[in-house]
Protein backbone atom coordinates (compact mmCIF):
# COMPACT_ATOMS: atom_id res chain seq x y z
CA UNK A 1 0.00 0.00 0.00
CA UNK A 2 1.28 3.31 -1.07
CA UNK A 3 0.54 6.12 1.83
CA UNK A 4 1.21 9.70 1.07
CA UNK A 5 1.63 12.15 3.61
CA UNK A 6 2.09 15.23 5.38
CA UNK A 7 3.09 16.59 8.96
CA UNK A 8 2.23 20.13 10.02
CA UNK A 9 4.26 21.09 13.25
CA UNK A 10 4.04 24.37 15.57
CA UNK A 11 6.65 25.58 18.45
CA UNK A 12 8.91 27.58 19.36
CA UNK A 13 11.26 25.86 16.43
CA UNK A 14 8.96 23.94 14.23
CA UNK A 15 11.63 22.24 12.21
CA UNK A 16 13.09 20.72 14.96
CA UNK A 17 11.82 17.52 16.71
CA UNK A 18 13.05 18.52 20.46
CA UNK A 19 11.63 22.51 20.20
CA UNK A 20 8.49 21.58 18.12
CA UNK A 21 5.45 19.37 18.31
CA UNK A 22 3.10 17.95 15.41
CA UNK A 23 -0.35 19.10 15.30
CA UNK A 24 -1.47 18.03 12.14
CA UNK A 25 -0.79 14.61 9.93
CA UNK A 26 -2.50 14.30 6.53
CA UNK A 27 -2.30 11.32 4.80
CA UNK A 28 -3.87 9.38 1.77
CA UNK A 29 -3.84 5.74 0.94
CA UNK A 30 -3.40 4.81 -3.18
CA UNK A 31 -6.91 4.17 -4.22
CA UNK A 32 -8.28 6.41 -1.32
CA UNK A 33 -11.21 9.08 -2.78
CA UNK A 34 -9.72 11.93 -0.66
CA UNK A 35 -6.91 13.02 1.74
CA UNK A 36 -7.62 12.67 5.81
CA UNK A 37 -5.99 14.71 8.72
CA UNK A 38 -5.35 13.53 12.42
CA UNK A 39 -4.96 16.80 14.44
CA UNK A 40 -3.74 17.15 17.89
CA UNK A 41 -6.82 17.97 20.63
CA UNK A 42 -7.29 20.79 21.69
CA UNK A 43 -6.50 19.44 25.45
CA UNK A 44 -3.43 18.15 24.44
CA UNK A 45 -2.81 20.85 22.64
CA UNK A 46 -2.91 23.10 25.65
CA UNK A 47 0.00 21.05 26.65
CA UNK A 48 2.00 21.04 23.26
CA UNK A 49 1.58 17.28 24.05
CA UNK A 50 1.46 15.35 20.61
CA UNK A 51 1.79 12.19 22.18
CA UNK A 52 -1.64 11.34 20.97
CA UNK A 53 -1.39 12.04 17.79
CA UNK A 54 1.59 9.78 16.99
CA UNK A 55 0.35 6.61 18.62
CA UNK A 56 -2.74 7.49 15.59
CA UNK A 57 -0.40 8.48 12.88
CA UNK A 58 1.85 5.72 13.90
CA UNK A 59 -1.19 3.08 13.14
CA UNK A 60 -1.58 4.17 9.72
CA UNK A 61 2.06 4.38 8.88
CA UNK A 62 2.17 0.49 10.10
CA UNK A 63 -0.04 -0.16 7.24
CA UNK A 64 1.99 0.76 4.38
CA UNK A 65 4.44 -0.85 2.16
CA UNK A 66 5.76 2.17 0.58
CA UNK A 67 6.15 5.73 2.18
CA UNK A 68 5.94 9.37 -0.22
CA UNK A 69 6.33 12.53 0.86
CA UNK A 70 7.68 15.63 0.16
CA UNK A 71 10.86 16.27 1.17
CA UNK A 72 9.86 13.64 3.84
CA UNK A 73 13.51 12.12 4.13
CA UNK A 74 15.11 15.13 5.23
CA UNK A 75 11.66 16.47 7.54
CA UNK A 76 9.18 14.54 7.61
CA UNK A 77 9.92 11.56 9.31
CA UNK A 78 12.76 12.65 10.67
CA UNK A 79 10.55 14.89 12.45
CA UNK A 80 7.89 12.01 13.56
CA UNK A 81 10.78 10.00 14.51
CA UNK A 82 12.07 12.02 16.75
CA UNK A 83 8.74 12.63 18.54
CA UNK A 84 8.02 8.91 18.80
CA UNK A 85 11.80 9.14 20.50
CA UNK A 86 10.63 11.94 22.82
CA UNK A 87 7.48 10.17 23.64
CA UNK A 88 8.56 6.87 24.69
CA UNK A 89 7.05 5.56 21.57
CA UNK A 90 7.97 2.61 19.32
CA UNK A 91 9.57 3.46 15.82
CA UNK A 92 7.60 2.74 12.81
CA UNK A 93 8.63 -0.15 10.82
CA UNK A 94 11.31 -0.01 8.42
CA UNK A 95 9.52 0.93 5.15
CA UNK A 96 10.70 2.14 1.64
CA UNK A 97 10.50 5.61 0.78
CA UNK A 98 9.76 7.84 -2.13
CA UNK A 99 10.73 11.31 -1.32
CA UNK A 100 9.31 13.55 -4.44
CA UNK A 101 11.63 16.38 -3.97
CA UNK A 102 14.56 13.90 -4.27
CA UNK A 103 12.66 12.02 -7.44
CA UNK A 104 12.36 15.41 -9.06
CA UNK A 105 15.83 16.39 -8.40
CA UNK A 106 17.50 13.50 -9.76
CA UNK A 107 15.77 14.03 -13.12
CA UNK A 108 15.24 17.59 -13.85
CA UNK A 109 16.86 20.87 -13.25
CA UNK A 110 14.25 22.95 -12.19
CA UNK A 111 15.27 26.49 -10.42
CA UNK A 112 12.33 25.38 -7.14
CA UNK A 113 12.56 22.12 -5.52
CA UNK A 114 9.08 23.74 -3.39
CA UNK A 115 6.55 21.69 -3.42
CA UNK A 116 3.73 25.28 -4.52
CA UNK A 117 6.27 25.39 -7.59
CA UNK A 118 6.69 22.13 -8.99
CA UNK A 119 2.44 21.94 -8.40
CA UNK A 120 2.46 25.66 -10.77
CA UNK A 121 5.16 24.47 -13.56
CA UNK A 122 3.57 21.23 -14.08
CA UNK A 123 -0.21 22.05 -13.83
CA UNK A 124 -1.15 19.78 -11.93
CA UNK A 125 -4.77 19.81 -11.31
CA UNK A 126 -5.00 19.66 -7.12
CA UNK A 127 -2.46 22.57 -6.87
CA UNK A 128 -1.33 23.47 -3.50
CA UNK A 129 -3.25 25.77 -1.18
CA UNK A 130 -1.34 28.85 -0.84
CA UNK A 131 -0.08 29.34 2.89
CA UNK A 132 -1.41 32.96 2.44
CA UNK A 133 -4.70 32.49 1.61
CA UNK A 134 -6.43 34.20 4.60
CA UNK A 135 -10.22 32.28 3.62
CA UNK A 136 -8.39 28.91 4.70
CA UNK A 137 -4.78 29.33 6.24
CA UNK A 138 -3.26 32.53 6.56
CA UNK A 139 0.59 32.64 7.48
CA UNK A 140 1.66 32.91 9.65
CA UNK A 141 -1.06 34.35 11.77
CA UNK A 142 -2.74 31.10 11.85
CA UNK A 143 0.63 29.03 13.52
CA UNK A 144 0.59 32.11 15.88
CA UNK A 145 -3.14 31.00 16.84
CA UNK A 146 -2.90 27.66 16.63
CA UNK A 147 -0.43 27.73 19.73
CA UNK A 148 -2.65 29.94 21.64
CA UNK A 149 -5.07 27.16 21.73
CA UNK A 150 -7.07 28.48 18.61
CA UNK A 151 -8.81 24.95 17.07
CA UNK A 152 -10.92 27.11 13.82
CA UNK A 153 -7.62 27.91 12.92
CA UNK A 154 -6.12 24.64 13.15
CA UNK A 155 -9.19 23.57 11.10
CA UNK A 156 -7.57 25.43 8.45
CA UNK A 157 -4.20 24.33 8.79
CA UNK A 158 -5.58 20.76 8.35
CA UNK A 159 -7.05 21.84 5.27
CA UNK A 160 -4.25 23.47 3.94
CA UNK A 161 -2.08 19.96 5.01
CA UNK A 162 -5.39 17.68 2.79
CA UNK A 163 -4.09 20.32 -0.21
CA UNK A 164 -0.76 19.12 0.06
CA UNK A 165 -1.53 15.80 0.33
CA UNK A 166 -3.43 15.60 -2.94
CA UNK A 167 -0.83 17.81 -4.53
CA UNK A 168 1.87 14.91 -3.35
CA UNK A 169 0.48 12.22 -4.98
CA UNK A 170 -0.39 13.96 -8.27
CA UNK A 171 3.21 15.10 -8.60
CA UNK A 172 4.30 11.66 -7.61
CA UNK A 173 2.16 9.52 -10.57
CA UNK A 174 3.74 12.22 -12.99
CA UNK A 175 7.40 11.92 -12.52
CA UNK A 176 7.64 8.29 -11.04
CA UNK A 177 7.70 6.97 -14.90
CA UNK A 178 11.33 8.42 -14.42
CA UNK A 179 12.19 6.78 -11.07
CA UNK A 180 14.83 4.35 -11.98
CA UNK A 181 15.33 3.52 -8.44
CA UNK A 182 11.65 2.65 -7.56
CA UNK A 183 11.50 -0.63 -5.63
CA UNK A 184 9.78 -3.18 -7.62
CA UNK A 185 5.75 -3.33 -6.82
CA UNK A 186 4.75 -6.63 -8.92
CA UNK A 187 6.18 -10.11 -8.41
CA UNK A 188 5.69 -10.70 -12.12
CA UNK A 189 8.85 -10.23 -13.63
CA UNK A 190 6.95 -10.47 -16.97
CA UNK A 191 4.82 -7.18 -16.42
CA UNK A 192 5.47 -3.51 -15.55
CA UNK A 193 6.91 -3.66 -12.09
CA UNK A 194 4.76 -0.94 -10.73
CA UNK A 195 1.33 -0.93 -12.00
CA UNK A 196 1.59 -4.81 -13.45
CA UNK A 197 0.03 -3.84 -16.83
CA UNK A 198 1.45 -5.17 -20.10
CA UNK A 199 4.66 -3.62 -21.23
CA UNK A 200 6.28 -3.09 -24.48
CA UNK A 201 10.05 -4.52 -25.05
CA UNK A 202 12.15 -2.00 -26.61
CA UNK A 203 16.35 -3.37 -27.08
CA UNK A 204 18.27 -4.18 -24.93
CA UNK A 205 20.47 -2.18 -22.14
CA UNK A 206 24.28 -3.16 -20.70
CA UNK A 207 25.35 -2.59 -17.33
CA UNK A 208 28.99 -4.74 -16.79
CA UNK A 209 29.09 -7.87 -17.93
CA UNK A 210 25.06 -7.87 -18.00
CA UNK A 211 22.98 -7.64 -20.72
CA UNK A 212 19.16 -6.49 -19.88
CA UNK A 213 15.79 -6.07 -21.64
CA UNK A 214 14.39 -2.64 -22.16
CA UNK A 215 10.50 -2.34 -21.50
CA UNK A 216 8.16 0.49 -21.23
CA UNK A 217 4.54 -0.44 -19.95
CA UNK A 218 1.93 0.38 -22.55
CA UNK A 219 -0.88 1.73 -19.53
CA UNK A 220 -1.18 5.77 -19.78
CA UNK A 221 -0.40 7.49 -16.59
CA UNK A 222 2.51 4.91 -16.09
CA UNK A 223 5.00 4.51 -19.05
CA UNK A 224 7.21 3.09 -16.68
CA UNK A 225 10.39 2.44 -18.37
CA UNK A 226 13.08 -0.05 -17.06
CA UNK A 227 14.97 -2.97 -17.80
CA UNK A 228 13.74 -6.64 -16.55
CA UNK A 229 15.85 -7.67 -13.93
Amino acid sequence: RILYFDIETAGVNALKSDLGFAVCFGYKFEGDAKARCLTIDEASLKKFDDRKLMIEASKVMEQASILVAHFGAVFDRRFIQGRLLINGLPPIPKTHMRDTCFMRRSISNFSSHRLKHLANILQLKNRKIEKGDDSVCPWPRAWFQVMQGNMRALKGMAEYCKGDVEALQELYHMIRPFDQNHPRMVDDRSVCNICGSEVQYRGFTYLGNYRYRRYVCLKDGCRKGDRER
